[in-house]
């Protein structure tokens, strides 16, 4: 753990410690067989069983935790958090109505103390807690929540990721307030997973009002307010920490809310630390270094990093601990937009979206991931295959999900079938003559996903195909996304959940922000040509919507899993495999209980940081 006294004087410096030579690069691929096995037993990582129940201890104040990560928030403004740098931050300022325990997956309360379902099932009455406060000390009232809900995730000038998960049959919920201390929300139709999905972050009424529509130039104030740029004493939350300091590139400083509502069971005011810290770093590599280094007390492993800590455990006092197959996704996706841009030229050149948008082209290249491969060379054999858009920890995941073996003769009989054939340079060539050649990117400090990406550029080169290979900073890629639409081919990764997997339905809402395969639809790509769409994409979203009203799990089950198997089929995500979830944690650190449904990465240590505390 770095002395706060330490800290401070990086702070002052304005500089972050000198990084020490890799002790962890980028792993060596097997030049002819990656498939050989390391013969390493992931049985022998200690497993973590979740408690039966969640019981934190008193805790001692003034604590300092620091943490590190390789990308900072890309915004403060939580209405549009959209990339986990960002929401996980967001997560440590803002709380909802309702929250779910990662212990026992249970809705629970949070700025609503309680909850009464009508008869019917389709009103939800809330009672907010009395006295909550923002920190600022303003009152924070039902105002703030119908504002949140009607002016905020409800409208479409504000490109918010929380409008999606609460559509039902394509309709906003009905959000009124009753008095100060209650409000009503109605759905179109009872929803399992609604409940749930009231935990999305309550912004304040009386900092944004009058912010979120257009102005008369057509501009939305709200979309430019609380970016990087803002004075971030001025960024109001209701959560466990606000922000205390921020240097980009280097560090965010989060310190206690004030008027933060939660005490523990001696009365004592929460949270317990005096600083959370995220520092940046170049790379993964890194931060094993600055963690050997005792410079952050918690990590996410890479298999690797296993191989390196693992003898360390009593020396270093920290434990690493195995939370089972991770709950994300990591896949290779390829833009099958045919949208215009402003100067009316497709996003995506038309003869490469042709290729694209050809389901045999990418069954054939799902056929040449060699995800055994991977898993032994790459992964250590700490890492799964993966099949499946939900997580295999998910009680709707369909084991019998259609899969493809890596074979490279069938990859290639899938190609000629589709009308793609080899000339007499071994180069692939379309039915038009047209060389098969495409640019794949990552974000760029990944060293595992830089692996993965030189495995497949290996066995797609055996097709033939020429793959251009471009790593850039993970806010670029963001922004190609959902912004200018303008990439070919991308490795990225989805959080996902343990739990429901409703919450993924803004991947297969055809004018969803994360339907990231083929963006461009004409009600979000204002103004221009939009995309056309497969009745297999609206098939899989009819699947979603109808799960979500249906009450028996049998049949949930059943129709999540025929979307499962229509995803495979269709293939708009190329998954890779899953790897393990393997945090390791100092011991000097308190009320620490990491859980699988905890949410990404780091957290799944960091979930309930504001009972957790210093030791010594």
């Amino acid at each position: 753990m770095v002395p706060a006294a330490r800290f401070q004087k990086l702070i002052t410096a304005g500089v972050l410690a000198v990084l020490l030579p890799l002790l962890a690069g980028c792993p060596t691929l097997q030049e002819d067989d990656a498939s050989v096995a390391l013969s390493i037993d992931s049985s022998k990582i200690k497993s973590l069983p979740l408690p039966e129940k969640y019981e934190p201890v008193i805790g001692k104040r003034d604590g300092i935790r620091i943490i590190s990560s390789t990308s900072l928030p890309k915004t403060f403004n939580a209405g549009l958090a959209a990339e986990t740098s960002t929401t996980d931050v967001i997560g440590q300022m803002y709380l909802g109505l309702v929250t779910t325990n990662a212990i026992t997956t249970k809705e629970e309360p949070s700025l609503a103390e309680s909850w009464v379902l009508s008869p019917d099932k389709r009103t939800y009455t809330l009672k907010l807690r009395k006295d909550l406060k923002w920190s600022d000390g303003h009152p924070l009232t039902a105002d703030d929540v119908v504002f949140t809900y009607n002016e905020i995730i409800d409208n479409k000038h504000i490109p918010s990721n929380y409008r999606d998960g609460h559509l039902i049959k394509d309709q906003f919920p009905k959000v009124v307030k009753i008095d100060d201390l209650h409000v009503s929300i109605t759905t179109p139709e009872p929803s399992v997973p609604f409940l749930r999905g009231l935990s999305d972050p309550i912004m304040p009424k009386h900092i944004f009002e009058g912010t979120t529509r257009p102005d008369k130039d057509g501009r939305v104030k709200f979309n430019q307010m609380w970016g990087l740029n803002s004075n971030v004493k001025e960024i109001v939350v209701n959560g466990p920490f606000k922000i205390a300091d921020y240097r980009s590139a280097q560090w965010l400083v989060l310190e206690p809310n004030p008027h933060y509502y939660l005490k523990d069971k001696q009365g004592n005011s929460l949270p317990y630390l005096k600083k959370f810290i995220t520092i940046e770093v170049q790379d993964l590599s890194t931060e094993i270094i600055k963690y050997m280094a005792k410079e952050t007390d918690a990590l996410s492993l890479r298999s690797e990093d296993y191989d390196v800590l693992e003898p360390l455990q009593k020396k270093g006092k920290f434990e690493i601990v195995n939370l089972g197959p991770a709950t994300g996704t990591l896949f290779v996706m390829f833009n099958q937009s045919t949208a215009l841009n402003d100067k009316g030229k497709p996003v995506v050149n038309p003869t490469r979206s042709t290729w694209f948008r050809n389901k045999k082209f990418r069954q054939a290249l799902a056929h040449a991931i060699d995800k055994e491969g991977m898993i032994q060379s790459i992964y250590r054999g700490r890492a799964l295959p993966q099949y499946s858009h939900i997580s295999q920890q998910n009680p709707f995941y369909n084991p019998n999900t259609p899969q493809y073996p890596y074979n490279l003769e069938t990859a290639a009989q899938k190609l000629a079938e589709a009308g793609f054939k080899k000339n007499a340079n071994d180069e692939l060539m379309d039915a038009q003559g047209n060389r098969v050649e495409f640019n794949l990117v990552t974000n760029s400090g990944n060293t595992m996903r830089d692996a993965a990406c030189a495995v497949l550029r290996k066995d797609w080169s055996k097709l033939g195909i020429k793959v251009n290979y471009n790593p850039v900073n993970f806010n670029i890629m963001v922004q190609q996304i959902d912004q200018t639409l303008e990439w070919e081919a991308m490795m990225i990764g989805l959080t996902g959940s343990a739990i429901e997997p409703h919450f993924g339905i803004n991947s297969w809402k055809l004018d969803g922000r994360m339907h990231m395969f083929n963006m461009g639809h004409s009600s979000y790509w204002k103004g221009k040509k939009g995309t056309s769409f497969s009745p297999w994409e609206e098939e899989v979203l009819e699947l979603y919507e109808k799960a979500a009203v249906e009450f028996d799990f049998k049949k949930r089950k059943a129709l999540y899993g025929k979307s499962q198997e229509i995803v495979a089929d269709n293939l708009p995500f190329l998954y890779t495999v899953n790897q393990l979830s393997l945090v390791s944690y100092r011991q000097n650190l308190g009320n620490i209980f990491p859980s699988i449904h905890g949410g990404s990465a780091l957290s799944v240590i960091n979930w309930n940081t504001d009972v957790q505390y210093i030791q010594e």
